[in-house]
């Protein structure tokens, strides 16, 4: 379950209006996950300064619920070209504009409807 929240000091009106569904398809993709359960939160207009940094910058967290395996200092390297390609693009951006964290979250810990992430797809079959 990749859950991907964008803070950017760029206006809401730069963001391409099927950015949320491409992004989600690809973070689909990567993660092997089904398309309900890819989610994009993008905070626009934030006060964001990055030393060095000449001009709109996005900084990423792209947090991973119960993905063990799914993300690792090799399998990293891929997801980030992957990722950061597809933001670039759609946002117009170099790519030193752009900074994404990946975060594992136990399963355990994340809600869902209403119950953990863990219990859901525990119980998903009965």
């Amino acid at each position: 379950m990749p859950i991907l929240q964008i803070d950017t000091n760029l206006p809401k009106s730069i963001i391409p209006l099927d950015f949320n569904v491409q992004i989600c398809e690809l973070m689909a993709d990567i993660f092997n996950s089904p398309l309900n359960f890819c989610v994009v939160h993008i905070n626009t207009d934030q006060e964001i300064y990055w030393y060095g940094i000449e001009g709109p910058c996005i900084l990423g967290t792209l947090k991973i619920i119960g993905g063990s395996g799914k993300i690792g200092p090799e399998q990293n390297i891929g997801h980030a070209e992957k990722l950061i390609k597809n933001i670039s693009d759609n946002f117009k951006l170099p790519n030193k504009n752009i900074s994404i964290s990946f975060v594992e979250q136990e399963a355990a810990n994340v809600t869902i409807f209403d119950t953990t992430v863990l219990n859901f797809l525990q119980n998903k079959s009965n």
